[in-house]
């Protein structure tokens, strides 16, 4: 992805992004994040990740390379530092970081390009984390997503971790964990709408026609939910994967 393709996406980001559950930062302090340690976040975008890092003392350093994504992180962590830039050719010195993390993104990189810089700019023994969080296979967000495409003739769209993560058991770490972590998010009919404006992936896939795929999706989940507030709960699996740099 080239600089600026996250811009137009930034304020539906900001609004409806729902972000990860407690557990999965819990399991980041458990897996080598700790209180007072200088951590950097690739790709930051409005800043959801950094928030509660900050929260559990740690000091962040954002990067990201859409300009209007780092204005609405720094209205979200004020406290954090942040930086344009490219996750391919991140601009730190090595070993400057005691870690690093990256949520959500991976799958838009060259990811053992971008492994190679987290690891490059992380002290030694000092944890990188990198995970996503998909829909369960039996959710029904997934029924109404594919009954929207095809009403409009759209293909519904790969799964973002389709084939793994290969890149990360290529790449050198001196050891590895991985945390499979079960979350529910509880949003209403306007928000998930909200939420579907801010994805890229549908976007990219269904350009032009984005607009009524959205609004088809919008007729299921009325006709599901009888109103726009009414409240969908949308289970996800959020996997979590951690290196340890040698």
């Amino acid at each position: 992805m080239s600089d600026g393709d996250f811009d137009d996406l930034a304020a539906n980001y900001e609004q409806f992004r729902t972000g990860y559950s407690s557990d999965l930062f819990d399991s980041l302090g458990e897996l080598g994040f700790r209180n007072g340690m200088r951590v950097l976040d690739v790709a930051c975008g409005s800043g959801i990740s950094m928030d509660p890092l900050v929260a559990r003392g740690m000091n962040l350093v954002g990067i990201d390379s859409s300009t209007e994504m780092l204005k609405a992180a720094k209205r979200r962590v004020p406290a954090a530092t942040l930086a344009h830039g490219r996750a391919e050719a991140l601009p730190f010195e090595n070993a400057f970081f005691d870690g690093a993390i990256s949520a959500q993104s991976f799958h838009w990189f060259d990811q053992p390009a971008v492994l190679r810089e987290m690891i490059r700019v992380v002290r030694s023994g000092g944890p990188v984390a990198v995970w996503w969080k998909v829909l369960t296979a039996s959710d029904k967000m997934r029924t109404f997503r594919a009954a929207a495409c095809k009403e409009v003739g759209l293909p519904v769209a790969d799964k973002i971790l389709k084939g793994g993560f290969r890149a990360f058991y290529g790449a050198p770490f001196a050891r590895r964990a991985l945390r499979v972590l079960p979350h529910i998010v509880r949003v209403s009919v306007d928000d998930w709408i909200g939420y579907e404006r801010s994805r890229a992936q549908a976007r990219n896939n269904y350009g032009t026609r984005r607009d009524a795929y959205i609004d088809a999706l919008r007729r299921q989940l009325l006709e599901a939910a009888g109103t726009s507030g009414a409240s969908i709960d949308v289970r996800y699996m959020q996997y979590l994967y951690v290196g340890y740099v040698a």
